[in-house]
């Protein structure tokens, strides 16, 4: 079938056909089954037209298809017999072409996950810059979207597929046939396996979002190269990174990478680490944040992260408003992908180019509305000096008189400094003093205080004061009491730490090479007012997780410390 043949397809009504199928398959077996079931009869239905009779069906299925194909297009020809003869007689071969290629696409009757949406594949496809002489890989190439839509828009060398699940990949290699078999498709684990000899230059990557380390572990221990990157990292890495990195290991250099993944692992603490790595090796290209509700499988907001070598600056375009809003789902249409593409071209109001040295002073987060002078809109938002009975600085000590003012034995006074300050935790052991002045007293946070950083990076932890202990603060932090009375404050703890609060801070932070914020400029940040019922939930939730981590970070100690006393018995 040819490109022409195949637009005009488009245009092909086949419900009704396909809910007589469909009728027949509810209730049988899973319902995962029914897509690549509904498909197949389609096809055979074609099939039984070039046959006398239906038991020649087994003997041309044999020489069209491989295995594991073949296999399955026969157990679904012994099944299903009489539908498959009333559908071949009932249906033109238009509507059944018609069903094999667009039944189960995104938007269609939610049956879409293994899909790539149009839009999201048009601008990836422009992204990849593919020509005649290239050679594509889709990484999780699911039902064969993606691969479909390279070969109607460009005039590439050759297209090929990886798909770990049986049903997507069969689904892919039933539209391939129909294609003419334009894509070459391996059943295989995109993150265990080595793709390098497809010598795909371009490679696309929309695989699972959301999952973690722990989940992938086991394929990953079977990739050298790739576990690499990954043999210091935190259980908590977000999975996406293992994707994105696996599709870029199998791009054949120079190429180029384009992979969606989940907009936390651009910012969150877990994958610092990562991201410094891969922006150091000049590996990151560019980075393009796009609306929710783009994807079928989930309404959350996603990247679209572009890899490539030699990069020592990265492109960001903060494409969040681009999209073309529907009832239940948002689609990127012709406007919105030409809009996205002039920003990633070509600096505006919502896209610029920005140095490893101002990424890394900004710990790495690669979220491009860090970069831009961007709104933050907060619906409902409630400013935080509202929120507040009293927002103070800590003391401004000079070094020689704290240098006098500490304690080298274990006393009930102590001093909370920034770097005191890591994973959104404060020490359990802060450096101790002889004695805190009257003078003082003034600055010694108090407990449940919400302690801010002055200066960017900033940090956020609240403060746990022990009875009878007195911690004096830092100049370069603020000690925030929170009237209960109004909001959670785990909550506010909770939103500052978020993007969109770090969003706030770093709009309102003043400076150049050491960029920080007023007390005045504290208070205008706007925490958005929601229930409180909702606010103790997520309060709540945030409480078990970090005291998860802090019972983790014990267990890490111990560790370390059993190492460095293995060989004490011996010597």
């Amino acid at each position: 079938m040819d490109k022409k043949t195949y637009l005009e397809l488009r245009k092909t009504e086949f419900n009704s056909i396909e809910l007589k199928i469909l009728d027949t398959l509810r209730g049988e077996g899973r319902t995962d089954d029914y897509l690549v079931n509904e498909i197949a009869i389609a096809l055979l239905a074609i099939l039984v037209k070039e046959v006398n009779d239906y038991s020649q069906l087994s003997e041309l299925i044999q020489v069209r298809f491989e295995e594991p194909v073949k296999m399955f297009l026969d157990r679904v020809a012994n099944k299903y017999e009489e539908l498959i003869t009333e559908t071949s007689k009932s249906s033109d071969n238009n509507i059944l072409r018609a069903i094999i290629s667009f039944a189960g696409n995104p938007g269609d009757k939610g049956r879409a996950e293994d899909s790539t949406p149009d839009g999201i594949s048009q601008l990836c496809i422009k992204l990849l810059e593919i020509d005649e002489n290239d050679t594509v890989l889709d990484m999780g190439s699911g039902t064969g979207t993606f691969l479909t839509q390279v070969y109607m828009e460009t005039d590439c060398k050759e297209l090929k597929g990886v798909e770990i699940n049986t049903n997507s990949f069969l689904v892919s290699k039933l539209r391939s046939s129909v294609l003419d078999n334009r894509f070459e498709l391996k059943l295989g684990n995109a993150i265990s396996e080595n793709y390098l000899p497809l010598e795909a230059n371009k490679v696309f990557s929309n695989m699972p979002l959301g999952m973690r380390l722990p989940n992938l572990r086991n394929s990953l221990n079977s990739n050298d190269e790739l576990n690499k990157f990954f043999e210091n990292s935190k259980r908590t890495v977000s999975g996406d990174w293992i994707f994105s990195i696996a599709a870029f290991l199998n791009t054949v250099q120079p190429g180029k990478t384009v992979s969606i993944m989940a907009n936390g692992g651009m910012w969150n603490k877990p994958d610092e680490g990562l991201r410094k790595e891969l922006i150091e090796q000049g590996l990151i290209e560019g980075i393009i944040q796009l609306p929710e509700r783009l994807l079928s499988s989930t309404g959350i907001p996603v990247t679209i992260l572009i890899m490539s070598q030699g990069n020592d600056e990265i492109r960001m375009v903060d494409a969040s408003k681009y999209a073309t809003k529907g009832r239940r789902q948002n689609t990127l249409e012709n406007r919105d992908v030409k809009n996205i593409l002039n920003a990633y071209h070509t600096d505006t109001d919502i896209s610029k180019s920005v140095s490893v040295d101002e990424i890394a002073a900004n710990e790495y987060i690669l979220n491009p509305n860090r970069y831009m002078e961007v709104e933050v809109e907060i619906e409902n938002g409630i400013s935080l000096g509202d929120l507040c009975l009293s927002i103070n600085r800590g003391a401004m000590v000079k070094s020689k008189d704290l240098d006098n003012m500490v304690s080298k034995t274990s006393t009930q006074y102590h001093y909370l400094m920034l770097q005191n300050i890591k994973d959104s935790l404060i020490d359990a052991e802060l450096p101790n003093l002889k004695d805190i002045g009257y003078r003082l007293s003034k600055y010694c946070i108090q407990d449940k205080n919400l302690i801010i950083s002055k200066i960017s990076p900033f940090k956020i932890a609240t403060a746990k004061v022990k009875d009878g202990e007195r911690i004096l603060a830092n100049g370069n932090l603020y000690f925030v009491e929170i009237d209960e009375s109004k909001v959670n404050p785990t909550y506010v703890e909770v939103f500052l730490q978020s993007e969109a609060g770090m969003l706030q801070l770093n709009k309102y932070a003043k400076g150049a090479a050491m960029r920080s914020i007023s007390i005045q400029d504290l208070k205008r940040i706007q925490i958005p007012d929601i229930p409180r019922k909702e606010q103790d939930k997520i309060a709540d939730e945030y409480t078990l997780l970090t005291d998860q981590l802090i019972v983790m970070q014990k267990q890490i100690d111990l560790v370390r410390d059993k190492k460095m006393r293995l060989m004490e018995e011996v010597l």
